[in-house]
């Protein structure tokens, strides 16, 4: 019976460590995993130390006790700094300087942000965005959420107000090859690809896409001469990894692939594509198609678009003809856009 207690005592250490992982490759798990997960994690901890301990009751070898208390503690005090919350540190407003003047090569990727009023501001990606995942900022007076998955390379801009409250996200994990965040307001548990609230007291909310821009410094330049330039202020303090650190770590998205519950046939994994959703229907415009035919009128569901592409600069405007509206384009990998649209269209020159 000891060994048994053992065994209960080693697992529960184990998944209070890797308790915000587990769900990237045993999808079974569910969003509800995430739910509350500090108060499931002691739980799990508290398990671990009471099976330890009627182990150390009923075993008789003193040289067992030892052993079998090293990868018990090892997996405890793991599981006190292994939380995404404290790798990605998100940014919030009064961590983030607002620019007139570059600090960057003009070859640096941006992503940028345009008012109604023309007000723009960019946020270098590999600067600030793609290490800290979550920027939580306001920009004349109007608060923004740019997020940004690096599992599955999904841009995405948001307006965090629901129901006339601010929300602010960190980072909790990955979930069907696609981050999940949490917002601090409710604990509710969002989907950063698609910006729907999936459990919790907001569930079936859905974050306003804002139209935004993936491109060059140089690039967004010519467009907004006038543009703020986002640096992230001296005083943000590292996670527990820094940021090189981290983007080193990062270099394994580009070979793995978690577990999803969509086929994802139609075109090579990471193919570079801009998503579209209306009405319910979706289209997915590759990169490489658009390189062939940049400009053209295209129909999803009955909606006539008109579609402009640049090549050089990479911009993409997507304009309903018939009410004249900006059709937020999404930026993602193909496997990051299909998870979540498994009836998209591809559209092809």
């Amino acid at each position: 019976m000891n060994i048994v207690f053992y065994i209960i005592a080693l697992i529960s250490a184990i998944v209070s460590a890797a308790y915000l992982q587990l769900p990237t490759f045993i999808l079974s798990l569910g969003y509800s995993w995430f739910h509350n997960y500090k108060i499931k994690r002691w739980i799990f901890r508290i398990l671990s130390l009471l099976f330890f301990g009627a182990f150390i009751v009923t075993t008789h070898s003193t040289m067992a006790v030892v052993i079998g208390s090293i990868p018990i503690l090892f997996f405890l005090v793991f599981s006190l700094v292994n939380a995404n919350p404290k790798v990605y540190i998100s940014l919030s407003e009064n961590q983030i300087v607002k620019l007139r003047e570059t600090v960057y090569t003009a070859e640096t990727e941006v992503l940028g942000f345009a008012d109604d009023r023309g007000n723009a501001i960019c946020y270098p990606l590999y600067e600030m965005i793609k290490p800290r995942h979550i920027l939580n900022d306001t920009f004349q007076e109007k608060p923004i959420l740019v997020s940004y998955c690096m599992a599955c390379r999904s841009a995405m801009v948001y307006n965090p107000v629901i129901n006339g409250q601010r929300l602010h996200f960190d980072v909790l994990g990955v979930y069907r090859r696609n981050m999940v965040m949490m917002d601090r307001e409710t604990g509710t548990i969002w989907q950063q690809g698609t910006g729907e609230a999936i459990f919790g007291q907001l569930k079936g909310s859905q974050l306003e896409i804002f139209h935004y821009q993936q491109a060059a410094l140089s690039e967004w330049m010519k467009q907004y001469p006038n543009s703020y330039i986002a640096k992230e202020s001296t005083e943000v303090r590292d996670g527990i990894f820094s940021k090189e650190r981290l983007m080193k770590m990062m270099k394994i998205t580009e070979t793995l692939v978690a577990p999803g519950k969509t086929r994802l046939e139609g075109l090579p994994l990471r193919e570079p594509v801009f998503g579209v959703e209306l009405n319910g229907h979706s289209k997915a415009y590759p990169v490489s198609e658009l390189k062939k035919k940049s400009k053209f009128v295209d129909l999803l569901g009955d909606k006539e678009l008109r579609i402009n592409y640049e090549p050089p600069s990479n911009f993409i405007t997507i304009i309903d003809t018939q009410s004249g509206r900006i059709i937020p384009a999404q930026s993602h990998w193909w496997f990051g856009w299909k998870e979540f649209h498994p009836n998209t269209e591809i559209w092809k020159a």
